[in-house]
């Protein structure tokens, strides 16, 4: 079975939050839960796909997430500046606020780099290469974004 690539979204804490989208934005996972380990975390993600990108609301990414992202050889997206609660809002969805921070945070990333997205589904499909692989190699060469 072929890996699906993910840009994922994680608000950490006491109640943490993770959100999965496709490399065309769209949401196929949103959890969160009190005592949501890393290990269960990097579990539940693994499930879905394989995460390219892990990002955060914060511009000084928490060290659980980078600990999460290093563990899944995925690239770390950390906006400019925190995402403002107002930004947060208009961009996230789901049942509390933990989750809506975390879609917040994938779809903010997935925006940021959707040029970069769209050249993977481009030559993913003009090459007849799986996603994961195109996903793989092209943010590999690049390191963190």
């Amino acid at each position: 079975m072929s890996k699906r690539p993910l840009i994922v979204g994680i608000d950490p804490g006491n109640t943490s939050a993770v959100a999965a989208l496709d490399l065309e934005g769209e949401l196929v996972f949103l959890e969160s839960r009190l005592e949501f380990s890393r290990s269960e975390i990097i579990q539940k993600i693994i499930e879905v796909g394989h995460p390219v990108v892990v990002s955060c609301d914060k511009a000084d990414m928490p060290s659980n997430v980078e600990k999460i992202a290093s563990s899944l050889g995925a690239n770390r997206f950390e906006p400019e500046e925190d995402l403002p609660k107002q930004r947060k809002e208009e961009l996230g969805r789901g049942d509390n606020s933990h989750e809506k921070d975390a879609h917040a945070s994938a779809l903010h990333a997935y925006k940021s780099l959707r040029k970069q997205f769209r050249k993977i589904n481009k030559r993913s499909r003009e090459n007849d290469l799986r996603k994961w692989d195109v996903a793989k190699d092209y943010f590999s060469q690049r390191g963190d974004v």
